[in-house]
């Protein structure tokens, strides 16, 4: 499982999965760019800390997966809006018909769809780095 901002920063990764023929069932989160870093009451207030770093270039990841993919070893890609398409996209991914394949589901998320926790954590994460160094133990 990975973000779609942290993927953009792996993604030759995928590359290296597939030259050994590895077969995991790879989600990637896609909710147009760093929602952790920079969320709040769900409404993009910062949590963190902001800048323009959060905000990544739109990818069609699944696109990319395939090119990657080149035709070369077992390759499954879906994008997925909806609970009703990641339940019938998990069930496909674990059926026998793609028991062999590198299984890559590109699933959408609201930029701002974030739990009550992320946003409590976020903000603990982001009083700690506003403190001045402690001298070193």
């Amino acid at each position: 499982m990975v973000g779609d901002g942290s993927f953009q920063m792996t993604a030759q990764e995928v590359s290296t999965i597939m030259r050994f023929g590895l077969n995991p069932i790879m989600f990637l989160i896609n909710n147009d760019g760093y929602t952790i870093e920079a969320s709040g009451g769900c409404t993009r207030a910062v949590q963190i800390h902001d800048g323009p770093y959060n905000r990544v270039q739109p990818w069609n990841y699944t696109g990319l997966v395939e090119a990657l993919h080149n035709g070369h070893g077992k390759l499954w890609t879906t994008k997925v809006r909806t609970e009703e398409d990641l339940v019938a996209a998990i069930a496909a991914a674990t059926s026998p018909a793609h028991a062999d394949d590198l299984c890559f589901i590109e699933v959408f998320v609201d930029r701002d769809d974030c739990s009550k926790e992320l946003l409590e954590w976020g903000s603990r994460v982001a009083s700690a780095n506003s403190r001045k160094p402690g001298p070193a133990h």
